[in-house]
């Protein structure tokens, strides 16, 4: 059924562009209950998958080059699948809500919905081109979310920022899918998942993984391209509460996970997860700690707990990526939480800017009670899911066999401060004197997501044994190819880790307190922040606009025939060049037998070519055109070519026609201007180079031998294959039937293209 799944998504987010008047009635109440039911059905699935069992299903797509929709869910995929689906269902509540009666409804709900088939069929898939074309869709889709208030400038540049950046990383990850199917022969995840270890002693192995990490770390936003994700919070709040929080930034982190038991373990993999982990960590703490901007807060910790899984992830051992399933679970939790509670105060407040709100618990009781249970669990407070996370990860730290205090130092300051800012984000602006005042509670439909999100954090929190056997293990066993147990305990007795857990604490109630002069000291990097990744990314795209505009003054000059010029020219030099290093024209001297009617159409051709150049209004050029073309149609219908020959007919037709159409507009018929010597030299040049180097190449091909297998092959399976009697039609339609529908796609597109055109010429007339 994984399948029919993810086809039904897809389908369901292209009728999301229909029914605009669906939007306004109380039948959007039913779009909930689309996730909702997958939530369900993975939750099902539950028993099948912790007691070690697979569900996969495998649909042949391109059987001939061994590609095929193969999906297959084991624990890992399993996880990432609930918390797509369960936080998907509460942010289509919080969205109907939040843009209630917003004009583009039926596009938001579209992408929407496109993006979460795309992250299911990441998840779920088996197959590295199927995973490859689900990234890629999930970066068009964030595109459009991002930018969908499409009207202001930020949102654009911020939504081209993601897509420019992500899109950039996933070329390295397809070079390196290519390269793993070049090395192992098969494109299958669940078998490459079965080389283990020995899939390190490859010798294509250090590039693969490097392409891998750079694909990987430009999706889940790491230093140095860790600045997309904060910009993206010009999405509107629901968005960035699902992109940011449980899925897509989430993306890199299941790669990562993914190919864990056969990628980890060499010295490369663990410097690279852990020192660009490391530093994406601290500089995104640093960041968040300088933001007024509630939602901008978020986002840099976002930053810093991306920072943190890959960190963890960086290690082999068992504890450790135990410590990174449960941290990915929590932060997910949480922070979807946080996301609509700060959405929840824009709404009524009209403000997300913490120095311009306090003291709204008693107005907005329900979002204070959300906001007290994810910033706890934020902070790591008992006995809230993020304490026994933060256990986990001290105990995980401080059984690395390779530098391990230094690495658990790193964590705990970072600890410190996500806790402090978790304060704040929950001191700052529900206690104090109230501003601004008039404040109400959010409608039920947006504060109750919050809500319900946070009363399952408590829940899971309080009764662990709900997830960690059931979801987490599974996960972990999946990560690292054997079975393990995770069992979570809030009290693990007098530990290093409970030692460390209250350090963070006491530390992270100090920066609090010393908030201030914490800002102060960071100001001393105000020149890295300045001057950092986000201006050296400013500045590249400054350069880039700057050659393209030199570029397109020399090349786009506004002329057809500069364009074909160059076009000409570009073949000519190539295949000239080609034919004399590669010595490819070989023709052997022969006597052809020529025919009157040779003859004939060889004068009617050139002679109604030399017309078309000689002549000088349109109107006699294009009967001269015509007439070569008639020319060009009699000498395939000679040569047995009958269909190509009314091909030829009906094209020429056609041009004739629009000409004509288009000259009946014009108030005078215009002439043809004539270009100076040298230009007209240069054409002759190109026209008899290209000319000739094809003639040449052609009669080289003729005098090749003729292999008729591929013929034969066509004449004797044209009628038991496909049931037809013309071959050449055959050909066209069924054994070349993705090139004809290549074809036929660019002409539809330059037909959508003209259309649009025309409309605009109409309405700038109106």
């Amino acid at each position: 059924m994984l399948i029919e799944i993810i086809l039904v998504l897809f389908l369901i987010a292209l009728l999301m562009l229909l029914g605009h008047r669906f939007y306004y009635s109380r039948w959007i109440w039913l779009l909930p209950g689309i996730p909702f039911f997958l939530f369900i059905y993975f939750i099902q699935c539950i028993p099948q998958i912790m007691h070690g069992g697979l569900i996969s299903q495998t649909l042949n797509w391109f059987p001939y080059i061994g590609v095929s929709l193969s999906l297959y869910m084991d624990g890992l995929g399993l996880l990432f699948a609930l918390l797509i689906t369960g936080v998907g269902t509460l942010i289509v509540i919080y969205s109907i809500a939040y843009l209630e009666k917003h004009v583009y409804l039926s596009r938001y709900f579209c992408y929407l919905f496109l993006f979460m088939a795309a992250m299911l069929g990441i998840v779920l898939s088996d197959n590295l081109v199927t995973l490859f074309v689900c990234w890629e869709i999930t970066s068009i889709s964030s595109y459009l979310l991002i930018g969908f208030n499409h009207k202001k400038e930020s949102a654009r540049e911020a939504a081209l920022n993601a897509l420019l950046i992500t899109s950039a990383g996933a070329l390295f990850l397809l070079v390196g899918f290519i390269f793993i199917g070049i090395a192992t022969q098969t494109y299958s995840i669940s078998e490459l998942l079965k080389l283990g270890h020995a899939f390190t002693e490859n010798p294509w192995y250090t590039i693969i993984l490097v392409l891998i990490l750079i694909g990987a770390f430009t999706k889940s936003a790491q230093f140095p391209f860790h600045f997309w994700l904060p910009n993206a919070m010009e999405a509107p709040t629901p968005i960035s509460a699902y992109l940011h929080s449980a899925t897509m930034v989430q993306v890199g982190i299941y790669l990562l996970a993914r190919f864990h038991s056969i990628m980890a373990g060499s010295h490369l993999w663990f410097i690279s997860l852990t020192t660009v982990g490391a530093i994406t960590m601290i500089v995104g703490v640093f960041l968040a700690f300088r933001q007024t901007d509630m939602k901008l807060m978020l986002a840099y910790t976002t930053v810093t707990a991306l920072g943190s899984l890959v960190f963890l992830l960086g290690s082999d051992q068992d504890v450790v990526i135990k410590a990174a399933v449960a941290f990915l679970i929590s932060h997910a939790l949480y922070k979807a939480t946080l996301f609509m509670v700060i959405g929840d105060i824009e709404h009524q407040a009209g403000t997300r800017l913490i120095t311009k709100v306090n003291g709204l618990r008693r107005a907005m009781p329900m979002t204070f009670m959300a906001t007290l249970v994810a910033g706890a669990s934020m902070a790591g407070l008992p006995p809230l899911l993020g304490f026994y996370v933060k256990e986990l990860v001290y105990e995980a730290n401080l059984a690395a066999p390779i530098a391990a205090y230094i690495l658990t130092t790193m964590v705990v300051f970072a600890n410190m401060m996500v806790a402090a800012l978790a304060f704040i984000l929950v001191i700052k602006p529900f206690f104090g004197k109230q501003r601004p005042k008039n404040v109400l509670e959010a409608n039920k439909k947006m504060s109750m997501n919050a809500f319900l999100l946070a009363l399952f954090t408590l829940l899971i929190s309080i009764v662990p044994f709900t997830i960690d056997r059931v979801i987490l293990a599974p996960a972990v066993s999946a990560i690292l190819g054997h079975p393990v147990t995770l069992v979570l305990t809030l009290w693990h007795g007098f530990t290093p880790s409970l030692a460390l857990s209250l350090i963070t604490l006491l530390g992270a109630v100090i920066l609090y307190l010393k908030r201030v002069q914490v800002k102060g000291l960071l100001n001393l990097f105000k020149l890295f922040f300045k001057y950092g990744p986000t201006y050296a990314w400013q500045k590249l795209i400054k350069i880039i606009l700057v050659i393209a505009d030199w570029q397109t003054a020399i090349l786009q000059s506004g002329k057809q025939r500069f364009y074909l010029l160059i076009v000409f020219f570009t073949i000519a030099l190539c295949l000239a060049v080609t034919s004399v290093t590669q010595q490819a024209i070989q023709i052997k001297p022969i006597i052809p037998s020529i025919s009157i009617l040779d003859l004939f159409l060889f004068f009617w051709i050139s002679a109604s070519a030399i017309f078309t150049v000689l002549v000088k209004t349109y109107l006699r050029g294009l009967i001269f055109l015509g007439m070569f073309g008639l020319g060009i149609a009699l000498l395939f219908l000679v040569n047995a070519a009958p269909d190509v020959a009314m091909t030829q007919v009906l094209v020429e037709t056609l041009i004739v026609i629009i000409v004509v159409l288009n000259l009946y507009r014009q108030p005078t018929l215009p002439k043809i201007v004539a270009e100076k010597r040298k230009w007209q030299m240069v054409n002759m040049a190109i026209a008899i180079t290209i000319g000739a180097v094809i003639t040449l190449l052609l009669l080289t091909v003729t005098h090749q031998p003729f292999n008729p297998d591929i013929g034969n092959y066509f004449i004797d399976n044209s009628m038991p294959l496909a049931y037809g009697r013309n071959v050449v039609n055959v050909i066209l339609v069924d054994f070349r039937a993705l090139d004809t529908l290549g074809e036929t796609i660019v002409i539809a597109v330059a037909a959508i293209g003209i259309y649009g055109m025309l409309k605009i010429h109409k309405e700038s007339k109106k």
